[in-house]
């Protein structure tokens, strides 16, 4: 089975990972898919507790002794309520081989749209990852999404609504943020649910399926 950052397309440089339902779970998965390919640094636009496996840099000499013992490290400002917030100095963006940054927040929800001001995206990304959990299908909008407001205008549905997978794709694309999405939370065994080619068509950038707990995934052609 390929690597999930190849279905992604994740490379050298900096990758942004926005949207909902596990956006944190596919950092890790990337980081460590990365680590044997070159150095990796993970930190956020926003705010994300600080991740536990990795060792902390709060200055630019900080992360490169880290980098250089561990190959991987997070880096960042805390805030008040101990959450981390960007790096305070210069040129992180380019401190490592593979940087990841987790551009926004949902809430915990398994869909969302943005305000004007989200995500906040690093302008040297190289690529933009869209998460979107399946468990968002079938819920009504404001339940399941984050800025049920926008959503629903985005899809063209009143709040009541439930999420299904085309209007899901329409909201994503309507946006134009990302380059690619990635759908999390999916069960089946044999990542062939019945709602992929519906997706998929409605989608007009590349769509990967799969479940970051089960650790499978596929590409939809």
């Amino acid at each position: 089975m390929e690597q999930l950052r190849e279905l992604l397309g994740v490379g050298r440089g900096v990758t942004a990972v926005m949207g909902s339902g596990g956006k944190t779970s596919l950092l890790y998965q990337l980081a460590e898919e990365l680590r044997p390919c070159g150095t990796v640094l993970l930190a956020t636009t926003t705010h994300i507790m600080r991740p536990p496996q990795y060792p902390f840099a709060g200055t630019a000499e900080e992360l490169a002794a880290a980098l250089a013992a561990h190959g991987a490290a997070c880096a960042g400002s805390y805030t008040p309520e101990g959450k981390l917030t960007a790096p305070a100095f210069a040129g992180w963006q380019q401190a490592a081989d593979f940087v990841l940054v987790e551009a926004d927040g949902s809430k915990r929800l398994p869909a969302k749209a943005h305000e004007t001001w989200e995500p906040v995206l690093p302008p040297e990304r190289t690529r933009t990852v869209c998460v979107l959990g399946v468990s968002a299908f079938g819920q009504p909008i404001r339940q399941a999404a984050h800025r049920p407001a926008i959503y629903a205008r985005l899809a063209g549905a009143p709040w009541s609504a439930s999420i299904t997978p085309e209007m899901a794709a329409r909201v994503i694309c309507a946006e134009g943020l990302c380059d690619i999405i990635y759908v999390n939370q999916v069960d089946d065994a044999e990542l062939s649910p019945p709602w992929a080619e519906t997706f998929a068509k409605a989608s007009n950038v590349p769509v990967v399926i799969g479940s970051l707990q089960a650790r499978r995934w596929r590409r939809l052609a």
